[in-house]
């Protein structure tokens, strides 16, 4: 008999179903597209739908599927599965996916955050996969981070995972959409980069450019786009001035839509972690943006699926590393 294992990827626009075997081979995927209103349960009912859908596609038993990966825009609980918060998908909040479609489906469920199911696939197959000290940061409408110390995921005490994005860079700043106010996210997001370009162009009503479009703007070396980026570049260094100076990572990884533009934001983020971080810990530091893709996500998840199940996957808290 031959072993499934089953990821599922949550965000605000769709939630995208990859099943493999064993071997994280054969892989087939199928998608639906996130509907703008609805309730936890309807989510759940969508949720069991899709995992259907992608059997019927791949012509497996639901039987022979071990295991499945969740993962979702917020902070969770790992140990229980719980979500905390999320400003990408407010239907989350308090959501306990993990017991939900455990008991729909009669599966072994395991739930994380997007940026720490890629941080484990960049350790498992990525540039990283050398390094013991990394972050992978997700930038996009919101901003997260998987963190890794001595080969392994950094969580708090609780199995909570960290935010980068509501770092405080500006104490008396915008206000967030998690209500407090000067986090890096309302600084260095999509959105925030969009809004520096209307400032600049003086462009009063809500503009509909996206990220990608300010990119190709910035290749030809449009004087707003390029200027969004930089100042998107200089608060993003303000906000890791403070992670490499208490962590002292060997890299630092890019992923999702905002990456694209890394080399437009790195020499700013570059030159303000010159200008406040420590020599020692900033020295040496590689910067990368990730090479495994939009579907490193993915991959992430069928991996961690597989070795969740399988026990290879340690799930260890941050303070036991230095109870070693």
């Amino acid at each position: 008999m031959v072993n499934y294992f089953t990821g599922i990827e949550i965000t605000g626009k769709q939630v995208r179903f990859r099943i493999a075997d064993e071997d994280i081979k054969q892989q087939d995927t199928y998608k639906i597209t996130m509907p703008k209103d609805m309730s936890p349960s309807q989510l759940l009912e969508l949720l069991e739908t899709g995992f259907y859908s992608l059997l019927n596609k791949a012509d497996v038993q639901s039987d022979d599927v071990n295991a499945i990966a969740v993962s979702v825009p917020a902070t969770i609980n790992y140990k229980k599965g719980g979500i905390g918060c999320s400003s990408a998908i407010p239907l989350l909040n308090g959501m306990n996916i993990k017991e939900g479609l455990t008991k729909k489906l009669k599966k072994f469920v395991i739930v994380e955050t997007e940026a720490n199911v890629r941080a484990f696939a960049e350790y498992k197959l990525g540039y990283t996969s050398n390094y013991k000290n990394f972050i992978l940061i997700m930038l996009g409408q919101k901003i997260s981070a998987g963190i890794y110390v001595n080969g392994w995921l950094v969580r708090n005490k609780d199995g909570s995972t960290s935010e980068l994005g509501h770092i405080i860079i500006e104490p008396h700043g915008r206000k967030c959409l998690c209500s407090n106010r000067g986090c890096l996210e309302s600084y260095a997001s999509s959105d925030a980069i969009i809004r520096y370009f209307n400032k600049y162009k003086k462009i009063r009503s809500p503009n509909k450019i996206t990220i990608e479009e300010m990119y190709k703007l910035a290749q030809k070396s449009d004087s707003a786009a390029l200027d969004a980026f930089y100042r998107m570049g200089n608060y993003l260094g303000i906000a890791l001035t403070t992670i490499i100076n208490v962590i002292s990572p060997e890299a630092i990884i890019f992923a999702g839509e905002v990456s694209k533009a890394l080399k437009f934001f790195l020499p700013a983020v570059e030159s303000t972690l010159k200008a406040r971080a420590y020599s020692l810990p900033l020295n040496g530091i590689v910067y990368k943006r990730s090479t495994l893709g939009d579907d490193a996500g993915l991959i992430g998840l069928l991996h961690l699926a597989k070795d969740s199940y399988t026990k290879a996957y340690d799930l260890r808290l941050y303070d036991d590393i230095f109870a070693i």
